[in-house]
């Protein structure tokens, strides 16, 4: 099944669009702005995560994966769901522990702009106290920064990379 979203009513709106303000794993600010005219793979995650989140990470590699043997680019962006707790530094260490490509930037913003974001990607989340309970879900945008593909749900573990 194939799923292109965020699903709405009116025109699609560019990622691109949004004056959110993300700090990457190095501890440098970045917008999404900085990524304008290049397709943008998004997810959210946290690092404490035991159940969901390594199963994106796992289809990310696969969607990245998909995008080298097509002879694309894409900018991969993994955005923290608890940037109380995921601070560059923990972001970094993620990264590093995890084996992620030294390409892939990892953000963390304020909670409101957070909040955007998941609700944006279509990630529904429970704060169940010491675990976020959330959907997993992956989105492609377009040079536009319009989102193009979705992956979530069953398709998170059985769809093709791309």
């Amino acid at each position: 099944m194939r799923d292109v979203a965020p699903r709405s009513a009116g025109p699609k709106a560019s990622l691109f669009s949004h004056d959110w303000t993300w700090t990457d794993e190095k501890g440098e600010s970045v917008t999404f702005a900085r990524w304008a005219g290049r397709p943008l793979v998004v997810t959210a995650i946290f690092t404490q995560c035991k159940a969901t989140c390594p199963r994106t990470i796992a289809k990310l590699l696969k969607v990245y994966d998909g995008f080298k043997q097509q002879g694309r680019n894409a900018e991969f962006l993994v955005v923290t769901l608890d940037p109380a707790n995921d601070t560059p530094a923990v972001l970094q260490h993620f990264k590093t522990e995890s084996g992620l490509p030294e390409a892939w930037h990892l953000l963390a913003g304020n909670i409101n702009d957070t909040r955007d974001l998941r609700d944006l990607l279509g990630i529904h989340v429970i704060d169940d106290g010491p675990h976020l309970l959330h959907d997993g879900r992956i989105l492609v945008f377009d040079e536009m920064g319009v989102a193009t593909r979705s992956y979530g749900g069953y398709s998170l573990d059985q769809e093709a990379s791309l």
